[in-house]
């Protein structure tokens, strides 16, 4: 059998989402979640999913929102008190990330991830930014408190190292969120076979509202890749495929 993480992104980011990533996880399908902490809708994101037998992540962000940490400490990442967007960062011809304040948020947003689990999470990534220095910077936080620290598609170091491989996230996103969804798995599929310990599908199920559409850009994505995940094909791709599906707290110690 091959093995297959489906992890599901930005747990708290909204009501919306987190309604999404319940519906996804009750299936059976998502095993793994990985939670924003610095959002107003955290909370509420973390005690929906809290009971079920997932592996829960910190989705470390710093693109989005106002940090957990002081904004003076930390003026690389902040314009006006929030997060510089994640359209902003991508736009700047070199990585303007701090590795210092880098560090002073990520091991703020750990420390909050405790507050509201009561718990270490079982694995360590990042959202969004395509930063050397953030990523540097939560492996870095990720050794010091020893936490299994996770960052597939955006280092294929990481992957040929642990033997974890990511699918490459969608290209061809149409206007109403949906894109050739059987296709990329069957054109991936041999990532999956490849992989010596697992393979990741990096999905975002969720259900649009307000905030989203005011905030974020990858927004109807959420509602077609909640629909695929929740189909009766899906789960008959999975079966054809020869395919068990896992979650981090299985594979991080292999």
């Amino acid at each position: 059998m091959n093995k297959l993480i489906i992890r599901a992104d930005d747990l708290g980011i909204c009501h919306g989402v987190n309604k999404g990533i319940l519906e996804a996880v009750q299936l059976g399908k998502v095993q793994s979640v990985g939670l924003m902490v610095n959002m107003d809708a955290s909370k509420e994101g973390y005690n929906l999913v809290k009971d079920f037998p997932i592996a829960l992540g910190l989705h470390t962000n710093i693109c989005l929102g106002k940090p957990v940490s002081d904004v003076h400490l930390i003026p690389s990442l902040v314009n006006e008190g929030e997060f510089c967007s994640s359209k902003e960062i991508r736009s700047r011809e070199k990585d303007t990330v701090v590795l210092e304040e880098a560090l002073i948020e990520v091991e703020a947003q750990l420390l909050k991830f405790k507050e509201i689990t009561g718990r270490w999470p079982d694995y360590f990534e990042c959202h969004a930014v395509r930063s050397p220095n953030f990523f540097k910077a939560v492996e870095m936080v990720a050794n010091k408190y020893h936490l299994f620290y996770e960052n597939v598609v955006f280092d294929l170091d990481y992957e040929k190292k642990t033997g974890i491989l990511g699918i490459p996230m969608p290209s061809d996103i149409q206007k109403d969120g949906s894109y050739d969804f059987y296709g990329a798995l069957e054109k991936y599929y041999h990532i999956i076979e490849e992989a010596r310990v697992t393979a990741v599908l990096i999905l975002h199920p969720g259900y649009v509202d307000d905030f989203l559409l005011a905030h974020s850009s990858y927004n109807y994505i959420r509602e077609f890749e909640l629909q695929q995940v929740s189909s009766e094909r899906f789960n008959e791709w999975l079966i054809s495929h020869h395919i068990q599906l896992t979650n981090f707290k299985e594979v991080q110690f292999k």
